[in-house]
């Protein structure tokens, strides 16, 4: 009986204390105000045509929550190939609060693939190292003759 009791305080203590705290994807929103999609840690800007391409298309407004009980420090946030970190938070992310992180980068204005890669360091126990990915493709527009095979 002992055994089953000092047993069942571990299971309870462990799930108590090994309860990760996450960093939470709110909203993300391009330069022109528009909602943009998170799947898996991947934020999908889509198919971007060359005659709609404005400097706003390179900026991303990423607001984090903090679904936790304890606050979120964020130690740092870097963006990789030429992609800049304009802001984010100093002070910790309170309990059930939101926070955002600017980005920006610049597209070529010509056919490619964009694919970026933020990492946000912070406190959070389960994963405190978070990659996401920014993924789109600049495309020319088809004419309206113009048959795809």
């Amino acid at each position: 009986m002992k055994r089953i009791l000092i047993f069942l305080f571990t299971v309870v203590l462990g799930f108590h204390y090994g309860k990760a705290q996450n960093i939470g994807i709110a909203e993300v929103k391009n330069g022109l105000g528009s909602s943009i999609p998170v799947v898996n840690d991947t934020i999908k800007l889509g198919e971007i045509y060359l005659d709609d391409l404005a400097d706003e298309h390179g900026q991303i407004f990423i607001k984090l929550v903090n679904p936790d009980s304890k606050p979120l420090l964020i130690r740092s946030v870097k963006g990789c190939c030429g992609t800049n970190i304009k802001a984010w938070p100093k002070a910790p992310v309170l309990p059930k609060k939101q926070a955002e992180i600017k980005v920006q980068f610049r597209i070529e204005p010509k056919p490619q693939r964009i694919s970026r890669t933020v990492t946000i360091e912070s406190n959070a126990k389960g994963k405190p190292v978070v990659k996401y990915h920014i993924v789109g493709l600049v495309m020319n527009r088809k004419a309206s003759n113009e048959i795809e095979l």
